[in-house]
């Protein structure tokens, strides 16, 4: 084989490696939307934020936790004085599929008719690793409490 099909063979392999290489997708992150704040049932609750947690992944996720803070819009989440966590008793999201969460929102955290800001770290297994995911969604309070 003479030098130059050696050298246009090996430059056809890189290019070849280069571009299955971009032609994965990187890791999709677990994301979070509000869907509603209402008063909690249980007395030990002020009220809850029902939390849809969507694994865009193309592999199944495992919840462990969520460790989680409220802070005003506007504000960083991460000067707020008390970080919280709930415990998602390993909940099973299947790839591009969605669960409900409950969050617990105290009154005293939350001037009513206030948006807040929910930011934290979600925790998952997947693939047998533990992994975690930065997470943040609005929390539109509402303006009278719910009976």
């Amino acid at each position: 084989m003479s030098l130059i099909r050696l050298h246009l063979a090996s430059l056809l392999i890189a290019t070849v490696a280069t571009l299955s290489l971009a032609g994965c997708p990187a890791s999709h992150q677990a994301q979070l939307n509000v869907l509603s704040v209402e008063k909690a049932t249980t007395p030990s609750k002020d009220m809850v934020v029902y939390v849809e947690v969507v694994n865009r992944a193309k592999r199944p996720m495992r919840l462990q936790r969520l460790q989680y803070t409220f802070a005003p819009a506007g504000s960083h989440a991460k000067n707020s004085k008390l970080q919280l966590e709930l415990e998602l008793g390993e909940r099973l999201v299947e790839a591009g599929a969605a669960v409900v969460v409950e969050v617990p929102l105290s009154v005293a955290d939350a001037a009513l008719g206030e948006t807040l800001t929910l930011a934290g770290r979600l925790w998952a297994e997947q693939d047998q690793i533990l992994r975690s995911f930065a997470v943040a969604a609005e929390v539109a309070t509402p303006v009278e409490p719910t009976p």
